[in-house]
């Protein structure tokens, strides 16, 4: 770079002598130049050189970014789900953390001295999204719709919710099931303008403020047998459609190994060979020279097994390989299995299931990571895009069979609590916060997967029972003594 430059100015300075004003206007030139270099070349990453060779430069929006691969992308997650034990162990690791046995509702009234309303919609609640009567397939309770959904934004990075309306004959306590649909069955064709003003973007209609106003879905799997391409028009109102919001402006979600699918394919591969290689190296056979020539010989050698007898001809000579000893492998897995779950959101120790170097303060050092994903997933995804406008669905729908008022009561979802690293100190840890006021007894028992009132309501009935049969235990040491009856 120096040395073109120096050859520059003194082609300069032999030009001047002719030409001075075309010397002034490459001088200028040379400036810019080497002025604009300079600042392109001010972040090593941004160099054009060969170390940035490799960098994929993506100016397009969220939608652009990923429309020619977001499919591709989750059809080899779903394939990887099937054969890889790593995405397995991933996925489940993640519901158990964000859904666990599912997400609990419970209903408060309003008014707090309305008891009726929260007991009836409590009534209604285990009667229908309680029981597999909720599932348009027949087959999942609400916990296990929730399992559902989540696994399949993991998976493919986004899930289609739909609302099936029903007649009271059908004989459900609410009139509306819901059916969890893969994206598959956005019609991606139905792309642009489309004839009533409206805007089309892969398969979700916007309307003139940006407002998702429908979905055009296939009426059946296009991967099925069943398949006909014929598309119809859903209204945004009966359609739930929750994924991990990366970027502004994001239509719709990204599976979630993106990032990982290449490394996961090559160490399943890699790890495979090892066994292959292991497998051939455990082979112990024994070869029998005898005297007969080979052309003699009509058996053929045939597969090499553990135990087997080979029996080769006079004039043959076999060797057998040495295959190496397998140097490093743990080393290499456990690094490159600590790169896949940090790029999860999970431990190495809960991705892998290894805990044999694992401590109490380690362990609740990992935890201080992937709690907050695990809540950051629950709150942003489960409650607020899952949760939430499954609860307007629910009030319609309690507001025509009960007859009660949607804006007389709330429904609250209380996520799974996670599990305790060691109850015998994280317990009193708790209880220290309490009493040091760092800490309230309702925020401790939504922190252990528990709704307050509900556990105090249970609390008090218990006691009551205890006094009326005039029982007592070592437990009520902390409660203060109370008439019998009371």
């Amino acid at each position: 770079m120096v040395r073109g430059s120096r050859l520059a100015s003194r082609i300069n300075n032999l030009v001047g002598v002719v030409a001075p004003r075309a010397a002034l206007k490459r001088d200028v030139a040379i400036a810019k130049r080497n002025l604009l270099s300079g600042a392109m070349n001010s972040y090593r990453g941004a160099a054009r050189g060969p170390r940035g060779a490799d960098f994929r430069l993506n100016s397009h929006d969220a939608i652009e970014a990923s429309r020619a691969d977001r499919a591709r992308l989750s059809w080899i997650s779903r394939d990887m789900l099937r054969n890889n034990p790593r995405v397995v162990k991933a996925a489940t690791a993640m519901v158990n953390g964000v859904v666990g046995h599912g997400i609990n509702m419970s209903v408060r009234a309003h008014d707090p001295k309305d008891e009726s309303t929260p007991a009836k919609v409590e009534q209604l609640l285990r009667r229908h999204l309680k029981t597999r009567d909720i599932d348009a397939d027949g087959r999942l309770d609400i916990a296990g719709l929730q399992e559902l959904i989540f696994r399949t934004i993991i998976l493919s990075g986004e899930v289609l919710i739909r609302r099936r309306m029903r007649f009271s004959s059908d004989g459900f306590s609410l009139p509306f099931q819901i059916q969890v649909l893969e994206p598959d069955f956005l019609a991606d064709t139905i792309d642009g303008p489309l004839p009533n003003g409206n805007l089309a973007i892969q398969g979700i209609e916007f309307d003139k403020i940006g407002r998702r106003v429908a979905y055009h879905l296939y009426e059946a799997h296009p991967g099925s047998r069943r398949a006909n391409l014929r598309i119809k028009r859903i209204p945004a109102e009966n359609i739930i459609h929750p994924f991990d919001i990366q970027r502004p402006g994001q239509v719709r979600g990204v599976s979630w190994f993106a990032p990982v699918i290449t490394l996961l394919h090559d160490i399943d591969s890699y790890q495979d060979n090892q066994v292959k290689r292991q497998e051939i190296a455990a082979l112990f056979a024994a070869v029998l020279r005898s005297e007969t020539t080979s052309d003699d010989l009509k058996q053929e050698l045939g597969r090499i097994s553990s135990g087997a007898i080979l029996t080769i001809g006079a004039d043959e000579e076999m060797d057998f390989t040495n295959p190496p000893s397998v140097d490093g492998y743990e080393d290499f897995m456990r690094g490159t299995d600590r790169t896949i779950a940090a790029a999860l959101g999970l431990t190495y120790e809960g991705f892998t299931g290894d805990y044999s170097k694992v401590n109490y303060t380690s362990g609740k050092m990992g935890r201080t990571d992937t709690d907050p994903n695990m809540l950051r997933w629950q709150k942003n995804i489960m409650l607020a895009q899952v949760c939430k406008p499954l609860n307007g669905w629910i009030k319609e729908a309690i507001r025509d069979v009960a007859d009660i008022a949607t804006d007389s009561y709330d429904i609250i979802w209380t996520p799974p609590r996670r599990p305790l690293v060691d109850p015998t100190r994280d317990i009193p840890a708790f209880e220290r916060a309490r009493r040091a006021g760092f800490k309230s007894r309702r925020g401790i028992i939504r922190e252990m997967g528990e709704d307050p009132e509900a556990v105090e309501t249970e609390i008090e009935q218990e006691q009551k029972w205890a006094d009326d049969a005039g029982l007592s235990f070592s437990s009520d040491a902390a409660i203060p003594p109370r008439a019998p009856g009371k």
